[in-house]
């Protein structure tokens, strides 16, 4: 047995201030500084590339890691942008700015985050213009980069605002609203081929006059959000959408395309004729966190038009109006998003806050198109018995429970086989049932612009062979 009084003789007292100094003193070796460290460091990528930044807006976010692929610890003596403060670019290494802290130490087989971000000042361009820097790390006197590339866009920049009447927009530069714009009553906004509208977040475009948008099929007209890295280019509800209030009529666009909005198109324009609120032809309308084409007790003529992707109804008409679909495509495979409603919802009535109720004939015409999707029934309707409403629909595919759709040249529960729709690809493929299974309605050219031949495909797009 030890005794215990053992451990107060001095010898036994020195041996165990020699084995404390030991374990205080004794490092791991990744903790280690190697002073004599001559390689170099390692990095995920030897770019950073930043998408087309707005001048006046700052970018996304982007990340860099630096690694120290060796046993033992660096220190790396300045890690500085190449222009310094006359740089666009601004950076935070684990959080902190260069300059702030004197040295940066890397333990072994560890690693630093850099986040880089750009704000360009506008230069008075029309078209893109590149902006450059690098990263420069300095470590035992060897110097490293990174390449920071970004290319910079000058706009016009509106929000929170009633336009001018009578305002034309040009393809020169792009429009990006930052809030709300309103078209006031007796005026209209025309929209040139070519032109570029990026919307923020909660920016809608207001109409109570009229909008006159007309594209072409070499330069279409483009509606979408304003972020524009990767992580948003499809991504629904990025900003508010086209929003055609009680009052406006005459509303016509051609060769549009809409994205990532919350609405493409949300018409309530309520009056006693028939004549269209608007004329939607050769337009796409894709990625809605609600719905594509939303109306209430209107009239819409719709030609060559695709709406894929949405949460809520691709096409909405609620409380009657008068709709007419001629070659138009309407699917919905539900890519990056969860829906649960029917792509196509009509009904001929809606029940207010204050339990008032509008009821109005229907009239819907649908020829030659295409409504197709993942669920069972992509047709949904809810009609009263108080209104007298009138249903055409002709040589078309339907995914639809309704079997009495059956007739008059349409198809029911086919696959129209569209080319690649996770690609948003709604061509028709080969074999599709939709070649040829049209009749002539006068609707000579597809979506593409190419010429419809004497036995017309079904839906927005003409298979050329």
């Amino acid at each position: 047995m030890i005794s215990v009084k053992a451990f107060a003789h001095p010898v036994s007292v020195f041996l165990l201030s020699i084995i404390g100094i030991s374990f205080l003193t004794c490092k791991p070796e990744e903790e280690i500084l190697d002073l004599d460290f001559d390689g170099g460091l390692e990095f995920s990528t030897d770019t950073i590339l930043f998408d087309t930044v707005f001048s006046g807006l700052g970018s996304t976010t982007k990340r860099l890691k630096v690694y120290n692929p060796y046993q033992k610890a660096i220190k790396i003596g300045s890690i500085k942008l190449g222009n310094g403060k006359a740089s666009p670019f601004n950076i935070l290494v684990n959080g902190t700015e260069p300059g702030q802290s004197e040295e940066f130490v890397i333990l072994g087989k560890d690693s630093v985050l850099i986040l880089i971000e750009v704000f360009i000042n506008p230069m008075d361009e029309n078209s893109p213009y590149l902006v450059n820097d690098s990263i420069v790390f300095e470590t035992n006197g060897k110097a490293q980069d990174v390449k920071l590339i970004a290319w910079g866009q000058d706009a016009n920049y509106l929000g929170n605002e009633v336009l001018d009447c009578n305002t034309t927009w040009t393809n020169e530069r792009p429009y990006v609203l930052f809030g709300s714009i309103l078209i006031d009553s007796l005026c209209r906004l025309t929209i040139e081929e070519g032109t570029r509208v990026f919307g923020s977040k909660g920016a809608n475009i207001f109409v109570k006059g009229k909008i006159h948008a007309g594209g072409s099929p070499e330069r279409r007209i483009l509606f979408r959000n304003e972020r524009l890295d990767p992580a948003y280019e499809n991504l629904p509800g990025q900003w508010g959408g086209i929003f055609i209030l009680e009052g406006s009529h005459d509303n016509y666009m051609n060769f549009c395309i809409i994205r990532n909005a919350e609405y493409g198109i949300r018409l309530g324009a309520p009056d006693p004729d028939t004549i269209p609120d608007i004329i939607l032809k050769n337009s796409i309308i894709e990625n809605m966190s609600k719905s594509g084409i939303l109306c209430f007790t209107s009239d819409v003529y719709a030609e060559n038009v695709l709406v894929n992707n949405c949460i809520e109804p691709n096409i909405g008409t609620i409380a009657g109006g008068n709709y007419y679909f001629r070659h138009c495509t309407f699917a919905n495979y539900a890519f990056n998003i969860v829906r649960q409603s029917p792509l196509f919802y009509a009904t001929d009535h809606i029940t207010l806050e204050d339990n008032s109720s509008i009821i109005e004939d229907l009239n819907l015409e649908i020829k030659n198109s295409i409504i197709d999707g993942n669920l069972e029934d992509e047709l949904a309707f809810e009609l009263s018995d108080e209104t007298n409403s009138l249903f055409s629909f002709t040589n078309s595919m339907f995914r639809t429970t309704i079997s009495s759709l059956d007739t008059l040249g349409n198809i029911i529960n086919a696959d129209p086989e569209f080319k690649d729709p996770p690609r948003y690809n709604y061509r028709l493929d080969t074999l599709s049932p939709a070649k040829d299974a049209g009749e002539l309605i006068g609707v000579v050219a597809d979506l593409d612009g190419n010429e419809r031949d004497q036995f017309p495909d079904i839906g927005a797009y003409e298979r050329i062979e």
